[in-house]
């Protein structure tokens, strides 16, 4: 990132942080999407190349959120993905159970529709599903909401034809393409109307309530929630930890409306949540928002109908043939983690299989780790960690943890067999979190990232709540990895999809055992953070 970019970033980070107020500022994210192919039987994937940048290639989130959504607007699948740079590739997996009908597949970042025009990216795609035939009927509307951007032709005016089985080379050579960032090959979709074929942005809806706040996500995810209590105490602290492969732990204090954000960071993997309160003789009553923006279609957006016919019976089975073997050319799902800290650093750590196994954790404490004192007070057990600086004992409880959980109730936590508990790390200093100050710090880490055991507390929700999408790509450019085997029964109906490109005068397509119309559409980025999008007809021949 340039000088000026970072100054930027900076910029905006301090200013609009934890909350941006409409006219603080002039950032604005242009989005834009390209996606493998416009139509798709259920249970099929979409793959999709987003970007989230403003007029000088800023970035500013990264996070991105993706939604097919059906022509009542309501959202019949949600995604959450990572970006990196302004960028990021991705996957739409089509539900088994949507009908067969037309969707809009949209795609934004947390502020974008905010503060851009061009803040949402939307195209129509077509889903079919065998087992359930189209059954709505679009009103008959003259006007309505076209697309802003439609396709332009790419070079050559003719159509490419070669037969199936084959192979052929497009030449890029003469065409004026700029800096090429992703290019599909698809079959057509004969159902979709050419007038809604192009990429609708921010105008096909209603204006967003401007009270809502901008949550801004250029370090990771933020979950926002709300304290639900009648009376609102914004000095209670209520713990977010998030767990999976990795595990993680936040803090918030509500606003006086009740409102709550928690900072995920760095953290790409996770299951599932747990929310608890400091306040543990009190009723927990949290309740998570999803991260999806309130968007609504304007009364004179209309979707077209979609009419499956007799004959199209051909097409659709080639299209269903194509659906149930394209998971043979996808590798499996992948997650990239990074290093998750909280800024814990730990004194004393103890492997605990180095030590003779006890029958509770009272008595290992007792018999291994000077650094932590166990007490008695007032019935309550009481674990008291060093103070090193100071030469002394802290009075308090130290922050507690199992795999990032907050653990409160002490006398559970001493008679707890640590059989599955793999190590102990114990901070001997004040330990600040956020805007509170712990008397050290013990945290235990189990074998299997599953608590050792250790019973979920009685006052913690267990919330399930958006996963962020896993890595997954195609195996090939092609998709099938060996696309000159003649023997092998070849039924993509995606026949190219690059997204990294170092482009030459030429690619080569490999066609399969689908034939008809294709659809060739190249992607470009301008220097103004926009999207260009050139296409051309492609014919596989009987």
């Amino acid at each position: 990132m340039t000088p000026k970019k970072l100054i930027a970033l900076l910029f905006f980070i301090f200013t609009v942080m934890p909350k941006i107020s409409w006219g603080q500022t002039k950032v604005e994210e242009s989005v834009f999407a390209h996606i493998s192919k416009n139509i798709a039987v259920t249970g099929e994937t979409i793959w999709f190349s987003m970007s989230a940048m403003d007029i000088d290639q800023n970035f500013y989130s990264k996070i991105g959120y993706a939604e097919l959504v059906d022509r009542n607007g309501i959202a019949v699948h949600q995604i959450v993905y990572p970006m990196q740079n302004g960028k990021s590739d991705g996957y739409l997996e089509i539900p088994k159970d949507l009908e067969s009908d037309h969707y809009i597949l949209r795609f934004y970042t947390r502020i974008s529709p905010k503060m851009s025009q061009n803040g949402v990216f939307n195209q129509f795609v077509t889903v079919i599903n065998p087992k359930k035939p189209t059954k709505s009927k679009a009103l008959v509307q003259i006007g309505g909401i076209y697309p802003s951007i439609k396709p332009s032709t790419l070079g050559q005016e003719e159509m490419v034809s070669f037969p199936k089985k084959s192979s052929t080379r497009l030449d890029l050579s003469n065409s004026n393409l700029g800096k090429v960032s992703s290019i599909s090959i698809s079959i057509s979709n004969p159902f979709l109307p050419e007038t809604h074929s192009g990429y609708y942005q921010g105008e096909i809806y209603q204006e967003i309530d401007k009270t809502l706040e901008l949550i801004p996500e250029p370090y990771g995810h933020i979950v926002h929630g709300k304290n639900l209590n009648s009376e609102i105490d914004t000095t209670e602290t209520f713990f977010l930890s998030t767990h999976g492969v990795q595990s993680f732990l936040s803090s918030a204090k509500p606003k006086e409306n009740g409102d709550l954000y928690f900072e995920i960071g760095a953290l790409k993997a996770y299951k599932y949540l747990i929310a608890q309160s400091s306040d543990i003789e009190k009723q927990l009553n949290f309740s998570p928002e999803l991260p999806f923006l309130p968007l609504v279609f304007k009364k004179d957006f209309v979707f077209p109908e979609l009419k499956l016919e007799e004959k199209d019976r051909d097409f659709i089975s080639d299209l269903i043939t194509a659906g149930q073997v394209s998971t043979y050319y996808y590798s499996k799902d992948s997650v990239e983690f990074a290093p998750i800290v909280i800024g814990f650093d730990a004194d004393k750590t103890y492997l605990l299989d180095d030590y003779t196994r006890f029958e509770n954790l009272e008595v290992t404490l007792r018999e291994y780790v000077p650094e932590v004192l166990v007490r008695k007070q007032d019935k309550k057990t009481l674990f008291k960690v060093l103070n090193s600086p100071l030469g002394s004992v802290f009075q308090e409880n130290p922050l507690i943890m199992i795999d990032a959980m907050p653990v409160f109730d002490t006398d559970a936590l001493a008679a707890f067999n640590p059989v599955n508990l793999k190590k102990l790390e114990v901070m001997t200093r004040e330990f600040s979190f956020n805007q509170d100050k712990y008397s050290g710090v013990m945290s235990f880490t189990s074998f299997k990232n599953d608590f050792g055991s250790f019973q979920l507390p009685s006052n913690a929700l267990y919330l399930n709540y958006p996963e962020i999408q896993k890595i997954k790509k195609p195996k090939s450019i092609h998709l099938n990895q060996n696309p000159t085997e003649s023997s092998f029964p070849d039924f993509r109906s995606t026949l190219y999809w690059e997204t990294s490109l170092n482009l030459k005068d030429s690619i080569q397509i490999f066609s399969s055992e689908i034939s008809g119309d294709f659809e060739i559409i190249v992607a470009t980025l301008e220097e103004n953070g926009k999207m260009n999008f050139l296409k051309n007809r492609l014919k596989i021949q009987n």
